[in-house]
């Protein structure tokens, strides 16, 4: 379980699951959205934090035989919030992974921006070609850029139906 935060409940994104490789950042975007500052240690299992949040080891989407875990892990979250590095040029999950459940929510967040070798640009287009939709959250848990944005996104994601952006994030065809 994760410590106590400092936000209301109702400031607290509920009901997610962050996914992604191998050091891409997940458990310290997780301490940074729930508040806590636990240490950062590689993850190596599944971590549930309350609110049906959990923070996945990155093995799970880097090694076949783990997939059955991650799938069965994801299963009672609405929403998958996939992490992509920017200094990273692939794609850690094989095409359509995440479309695994159609009724799930996949959010893309570009993690670790604030690295001199991070290529925000490249990272947006590989989440692209992997089918992962718009908003991308850009973020860095160094400087805390993107950070609140994010929270405050998947907090506002309790007040829609599932399958859907809150509004102010919805994009308008043109």
């Amino acid at each position: 379980m994760c410590s106590d935060t400092h936000l209301g409940s109702d400031k607290l994104p509920t009901d997610f699951a962050l996914v992604g490789e191998v050091d891409c950042g997940k458990t310290a975007l997780m301490n940074a959205l729930l508040q806590n500052h636990d240490e950062v240690r590689k993850t190596q299992s599944a971590i549930f934090h309350g609110q049906n949040v959990i923070d996945t080891p990155g093995e799970f989407t880097e090694v076949h035989a783990y997939y059955g875990a991650l799938l069965s892990t994801v299963l009672e979250v609405n929403t998958i919030v996939y992490l992509q590095p920017a200094n990273s040029a692939i794609f850690s999950m094989p095409a359509g992974l995440l479309q695994v459940y159609p009724n799930k929510r996949v959010i893309g967040v570009i993690s670790k921006v604030d690295l001199p070798d991070a290529d925000v640009e490249r990272a947006r287009g590989i989440l692209r070609e992997n089918r992962v939709p718009e908003p991308y959250f850009e973020t860095s848990t160094v400087t805390g850029a993107g950070v609140a944005e994010l929270r405050a996104y998947l907090a506002d994601l309790r007040k829609g139906p599932l399958g859907t952006a809150p509004p102010k994030y919805r994009f308008k065809a043109a």
